[in-house]
């Protein structure tokens, strides 16, 4: 569990009410009833070498010993999840941009723009139990907004 005392977890959910949960390598999004997932409690911590209007927030899972970053994948980013701990990344700040999302308030919920790749959102899947992506401005949708369920 990361140490810092400004570190928040959360369960993190789409609009269907389906978690955030970690299997293997990947970060997918799937039914917290089913007997396969388990929700995944995803701490943050701000990062301090970007601008904080936009606030700038790491996501870790597995206790903030993994963190959710954008690769450049040809046609564009994806997400992988690595083996970074977020207190590190805290540390680090502004050469972290690819571990960086912007969080952006949409009424009682949020969406999650990569800072390394502006304009691209965290997306969930179009079918459950699949890993989340990033997808373009032009297709959000109800799939690229959350909301953060406070756990502790």
């Amino acid at each position: 569990m990361c140490s810092l005392p400004m570190a928040r977890y959360y369960i993190i959910r789409d609009a269907d009410q389906q978690v955030l949960y970690t299997r293997g390598s990947q970060l997918l999004l799937g039914d917290p009833d089913a007997g396969n997932c388990c929700a995944e409690k995803v701490c943050t911590l701000p990062n301090r070498g970007l601008d904080r209007s936009k606030v700038p927030i790491f996501l870790g899972v597995q206790g903030g010993s993994r963190c959710l970053a954008c690769v450049e994948a040809g046609e564009g980013p994806s997400l992988q999840l690595e083996d970074v701990n977020i207190e590190d990344l805290y540390k680090g700040g502004e050469q972290a941009t690819r571990f960086t999302f912007f969080q952006r308030s949409v009424g009682p919920a949020f969406r999650l723009e990569a800072a390394a790749w502006p304009g691209w959102f965290l997306c969930g899947p179009d079918e459950p139990q699949q890993p989340v992506r990033l997808a373009r401005e032009p297709e959000l949708s109800a799939r690229t907004t959350f909301y953060f369920e406070q756990s502790w």
